[in-house]
């Protein structure tokens, strides 16, 4: 049958294949807008991030690499404010800086054969082996090669050598813009004397001395090319440690410059052979550095560690570059020394007398100080005993780290839980075991027993242990923590998210100053100056700024200034000071800091000790010197002799005592609002009526608080009168009086007589207060009512007394016997004897005559009944 045909099926073929052309196009119309969209706002992103990420950090300053000339420390005189020369600095490198002029031609032709073939074609950045590099990083190869001379000598001054993305698009712009103000000799010069190669060799020239022993403007063109093989990897290449490694890459450099028509075949031909025969690798010597060196001071060495680390942090210059500037680079370095008080740390530290104790291994024992002013400058140091001998060694003033002890205390505990308004000084806690350890009572305290109820000053005084723990779990470990990182700026504690065993987040080691890593001389001296400096934190600096010259201008490079930031408040500052200052002179005879005293002068500080007394530690100040001591052994740490004296408070009065010498005293600053309150220092609130009735004496104490800060509440530990019987001592088990008394019976003699006997009951008021002891006592036990009261009532006064005989003198008629006085009043009493008769005393009447001023009134005379006659009979009974 013949198939009919639709004229329109045509149209509708036709039709369709246009409507999927039309899609098809449309597809790819989006999909090239959308890919448009995406380069666009990818070119923002790369451009933003140039501009914000790159540019700022790609100029690099060459002229800060000059090696040229010596630097200098200086220091102000008091009197004129001059710098006055304190220092020379001379290189400690193995570097010799040798000019572009001098270099060998062959050796500059070596390096750039092997190095950087194109490097005068192009400015700073081969883009043939940038591309293949950046083709290596996506097939997921290491993002590696393609580094110009330019490049390497940038990532060298710089020490910015991670392997990333960002690197090497900062290394680009950074030799962009490097070439730009730099020649390609000027480049050379530089990369040739700052290379590393090996056996502590920095720059070629030294390098020619160390593998040669000649001058580096005599090497061959052999030696040329065996040297710059060194550079690629100082420890494979180096002909002492690996010659055929070094002879198979001088050969590769030598046919690099072969290729390259830097040298004839027959030059090859000659080089060759002597490479392969072996060169002769003499070391020289190096005379020229051998006496450029000279120890320098614990300060001095201190002040150039710090203006490297600036340099490399502030700079971005590498470690190795900033050594050679600080050293060799013409800075001018202001310190912050007082020559005056170093001179008295030096002659402390250098007298071995001033701590002559050694250990059981026969190590002497050392301590370190640093002293600070009330600026924050650190003034002097000193980083051991004995003379220093040797440059680069280590400084225990700023570099050990140590337990401090109970001087964390302060810092941990009583100046955050003030700051936070959870206590003062006047609030009381419990000193005793705040916890059972392992089955024992914990903690123990220095003084070997608890106290009981005391005020927080009193704690601190005596360094109770009990006390700063139970004031940390009422603040809590993280803010104990926050406030040693972020105000006091410890900078040495362990987290938990570091280490989960051994971290410093637990209440031993922020209690009793057990830190994991310990703490360094110089934060805990920044530390405590925040107190004598009203409550705010100034970072320790041992220079104010670094200099140098420029067009004939003195430049700045770094500036020092530090910024002042708040600590605590300044009525914290004012209650801690007020604390320590009885620490070093307390009222109580309890302060553990008394050896640091010395007449003349307010000062303030808190000792440290570790269980172990393997650290001593003082810490104190005045309102002019900050000052941190610490004594310990430094290679095998055992504990100290003499466990009852600290080394270090001895030490730091030797220090302070001198330099304090000719100031004026003055004290600490007082913040306004400063009120006087009566509280019971057995609670720490307002005093009520029966804090007087304390057997021990009146509880009662006149109490400084900020208006504020005192307490509203009324005592609530003497909340009740007991009678106690005066007759009836409590003994102790030796059978000695305790001082307290039985609680009084019904049949105690409440009142006394006209006879003159005086009641043997008494009314007192003993505290009362719950305790969990943990199977450990405290002194003040006995006093708690509970425990009292336990004891019974009175043992003497059992049951009903008779009532004494009453009589009345005035009733007594001689010539009466019915008068007469009772014998049991009157046993001497004698009729016939007129002096045993009983007397009426009458009070005295006030003198209705004036008196002149100090005269005395007289009293009337008492003139006694006549006697009986001696007609008279005497009554039957007196016979």
């Amino acid at each position: 049958m013949a198939r009919t045909t639709n004229p329109n099926d045509d149209r509708r073929v036709r039709g369709s294949g246009g409507h999927t052309a039309r899609t098809v196009l449309k597809g790819i119309g989006t999909l090239f807008l959308i890919g448009l969209v995406t380069c666009a706002f990818l070119a923002c992103f790369a451009a933003v991030y140039i501009t914000t990420e790159i540019l700022p950090n790609a100029h690099v300053d060459a002229q800060a690499y000059s090696t040229a000339l010596a630097s200098t420390i200086y220091y102000t005189d008091k009197e004129t404010g001059q710098p006055v020369e304190l220092q020379s600095l001379y290189g400690t490198e193995n570097r010799v800086w040798i000019p572009y002029e001098e270099i060998p031609e062959d050796l500059i032709n070596a390096t750039i054969a092997i190095e950087d073939r194109r490097f005068y074609k192009h400015n700073g950045v081969d883009w043939v082996r940038t591309a293949r590099a950046v083709l290596s990083m996506m097939t997921g190869e290491d993002i590696q090669g393609g580094s110009t001379l330019t490049q390497q000598l940038l990532k060298n001054m710089t020490d910015y050598d991670d392997v990333t993305v960002k690197r090497k698009i900062l290394e680009i712009f950074r030799a962009l813009d490097f070439e730009k103000y730099h020649t390609k000799e000027e480049i050379l010069e530089l990369y040739l004397n700052y290379i590393y190669l090996g056996q502590k060799c920095y720059g070629v020239s030294t390098a020619a001395e160390n593998y040669f022993g000649k001058d580096v403007r005599e090497l061959s063109l052999a030696e040329c090319a065996s040297l710059i093989s060194i550079t690629n990897n100082p420890s494979m290449y180096n002909p002492y440690l690996h010659p055929e490694n070094n002879a198979n890459r001088a050969l590769n450099v030598l046919n690099a410059m072969l290729e390259q028509e830097k040298i004839s075949q027959a030059e090859y031909d000659e080089a060759a052979a002597q490479v392969k025969a072996g060169l002769n690798f003499t070391k020289g010597e190096d005379e020229e550095n051998e006496n450029t060196t000279n120890v320098l001071s614990w300060y001095a060495e201190q002040v150039v560690r710090d203006v490297i680390d600036d340099l490399v942090e502030e700079g971005g210059y590498s470690r190795e570059v900033a050594s050679n500037m600080v050293y060799s680079g013409g800075l001018k370095i202001y310190s912050c020394i007082d020559p005056d008080v170093q001179e008295v740390v030096d002659e402390v530290y250098l007298n071995r007398d001033n701590l002559p104790q050694t250990s059981s291994r026969g190590e002497q024992l050392e301590s370190a100080i640093v002293v600070l002013d009330h600026d924050g400058d650190v003034v002097a140091m000193a980083g051991a005993m004995g003379e220093k001998t040797a440059n680069q060694v280590l400084n225990m003033a700023t570099m050990s780290k140590r337990q401090p002890g109970s001087s964390i205390k302060p810092l941990s505990a009583y100046a955050p839980a003030i700051d936070l308004g959870l206590i003062t000084p006047n609030s009381v806690f419990d000193d005793t075991p705040v916890m059972e350890l392992s089955g024992s009572a914990w903690p123990s305290n220095s003084y070997g027993y608890y106290w009981g109820r005391e005020t927080v000053s009193k704690a601190v005084e005596q360094s109770a242990n009990t006390v700063p723990a139970r004031v940390i779990q009422e603040m809590g470990i993280g803010q104990s923590m926050e406030y040693l990182e972020d105000h006091f700026h410890i900078s040495t504690l362990v987290h938990s998210a570091e280490n989960k065993k051994s971290n410093d987040e637990g209440l031993a080691q922020l209690s009793l100053g057990g830190l994991t890593d310990g703490a360094r001389v110089i934060d805990m001296a920044a530390a405590y100056s925040v107190f004598p400096r009203s409550g705010v934190y100034v970072e320790p600096r041992t220079y104010t700024k670094v200099t140098r010259e420029q067009d004939g201008q003195e430049v700045v490079i770094l500036d020092n200034t530090q910024e002042e930031e708040s600590a605590v408040k300044s009525t914290t500052a004012w209650y801690i000071n007020s604390m320590l200052k009885n620490v070093i002179k307390s009222p109580n005879g309890v302060g553990t800091g008394r050896e640091a005293y010395f007449s003349g002068m307010t000062i303030a500080g808190k000792t440290g000790s570790t269980n172990d007394y393997k650290d001593r530690w003082f810490v104190g100040y005045s309102p002019y010197y900050t000052a941190a001591v610490w004594t310990g052994y430094a290679k095998y740490p055992e504990r100290i002799n003499n466990g009852s004296t600290n080394p270090a408070a001895q030490m730091w009065r030797k220090v302070m005592e001198p330099i304090h010498q000719g100031l004026e005293n003055k004290d600490f600053e007082t913040p306004e609002g400063l009120v006087t309150v009566n509280i019971c220092i057995d609670s720490g609130k307002l005093a009520g009526p029966n804090c007087t009735l304390d057997p021990r004496g009146n509880r009662v104490q006149g109490a400084y608080f900020f208006n504020g800060d005192q307490p509203t509440e009324h005592c609530d530990v003497h909340t009740q009168t007991i009678e106690v019987c005066k007759d009836s001592p409590i003994l102790n088990s030796s059978g000695e009086s305790t001082g307290l008394y039985h609680v009084a019976g019904e049949f105690c003699p409440r009142e006394g007589n006209e006879a003159g006997v005086e009641p043997t009951v008494v009314t007192i008021s003993l505290p009362s207060f719950e305790r969990e002891s943990f199977g450990r006592g405290a002194r003040d036990d006995a006093y708690r009512l509970q425990n009292v009261q336990a004891q019974g009532t009175c043992t003497v006064h059992t049951q009903e007394q008779e009532k004494p005989t009453e009589y009345d003198p005035s009733t007594f008629d001689p010539m009466d016997p019915s008068t007469y006085p009772p014998a049991d009043l009157y046993p001497d009493f004698d009729p016939y004897n007129p002096e045993t008769w009983p007397v009426v005393t009458p009070s005295p009447e006030p003198s209705t005559e004036p008196t002149e001023p100090g005269g005395e009134t007289e009293e009337p005379e008492t003139t006694p009944s006549p006697p009986p006659s001696e007609e008279v009979a005497p009554p039957a009974d007196a016979q």
